[in-house]
């Protein structure tokens, strides 16, 4: 009978302890509104971007070029954002998103940015994902943004 008891204590101890984890990371890292597309990734160990000749990271990837409109690029963009699970859109104007992503067992909020505009007649897709906190994402944005960068580039 003691072992359960200890054994059922051990389990509180551990939920309030990963519900008050979850929380001091939601309060630290709250919902901030981007306006525009970042200049750079200011932490380069928790930051991929592929952008013009500024990337980090983003292995093997380039910016977008689609032949399309800017409208129909953002709303296409708009529902593979949707479609993920724990993704949702903190901004959008025209040529720009700004979404946030929570990873699954620490909820940790990344945000990630899209600019979307025209240059060569063609419609260009930048993109970056960062942490919020922390020094080190063990490539959670590289692979966000690998697979963001994929289902845009299908929609060729």
């Amino acid at each position: 009978m003691d072992l359960i008891l200890d054994s059922l204590f051990l389990l509180f101890i551990i939920i309030i302890g990963y519900l008050v984890m979850t929380n001091t990371i939601y309060f630290l890292a709250p919902d901030r509104k981007w306006n525009s597309f970042p200049d750079k990734c200011k932490t380069h160990t928790k930051c991929t971007r592929v952008a013009g000749n500024n990337n980090n990271r983003g292995y093997g990837l380039k910016p977008i070029q689609l032949n399309d409109t800017i409208e129909n690029v953002q709303e296409k963009i708009v529902q593979i954002i949707k479609n993920r699970p724990r993704m949702k859109i903190i901004n959008e104007e025209k040529g720009f998103i700004h979404a946030s992503d929570v990873t699954p067992f620490f909820k940790f909020h990344d945000d990630l940015a899209i600019r979307i505009f025209e240059s060569e007649s063609n419609v260009k897709v930048w993109l970056q994902s960062q942490s919020r906190l922390g020094l080190y994402d063990f490539n959670v944005n590289e692979k966000r943004v690998q697979e963001i960068h994929k289902k845009i580039s299908a929609l060729i």
